[in-house]
């Protein structure tokens, strides 16, 4: 059974309950893992729910790459560490939240580059994830935009060229 990963940075913001609920009413065939980040009150609610698809709800995680690398899809708000950790997973994504102004840029970037979609209503995450299961070969273009957008190594590219600068390490051509 396919995971789908709902996420929302480590606050729980943007619309998860009513997220998580569509996928719910929806019975599509997954298992839904919702992390809340530090939102008990979201945790406890989605806890109360009705549930009628297998589903997991946790609050602040410290493995969120475990948690990537064992899901299928992720559902998630435009934050650029979560965006470039699903690259890193292969993970494709449905945008359904983003910080206008701040976070604009990261949901044309995905979108344009084939790593996921922008479905800002519940209703169009589950015809997104529909859709993506009728039509794997979709998902998988997401997937292989995910790979190709990766750049595991990028923190350690930037501390090497940071101890450069302060002459702390030579520099290399």
């Amino acid at each position: 059974m396919p995971i789908v990963l709902l996420v929302g940075g480590g606050e729980g913001m943007g619309p998860i309950q009513k997220t998580a609920e569509a996928i719910n009413r929806a019975k599509l065939p997954v298992e839904l893992i919702v992390v809340t980040g530090r939102n008990e009150k979201l945790k406890s609610d989605l806890e109360r729910t009705q549930w009628l698809i297998p589903h997991r709800i946790y609050g602040f995680v410290h493995e969120m790459p475990d948690f990537m690398r064992a899901a299928d899809i992720l559902v998630t708000k435009a934050g650029p560490g979560t965006i470039s950790e699903a690259f890193i997973a292969g993970l494709p994504m449905i945008l359904y939240s983003r910080m206008p102004g701040q976070e604009d840029g990261n949901v044309t970037f995905v979108v344009e580059e084939g790593a996921g979609v922008w479905a800002p209503e519940p209703d169009l995450v589950v015809n997104v994830l529909r859709d993506w299961f009728e039509h794997p070969e979709k998902r998988e273009k997401a997937v292989e935009a995910c790979k190709r957008l990766a750049r595991p190594d990028s923190s350690r590219r930037i501390a090497r060229i940071l101890g450069q600068y302060l002459g702390l390490i030579p520099f290399q051509k």
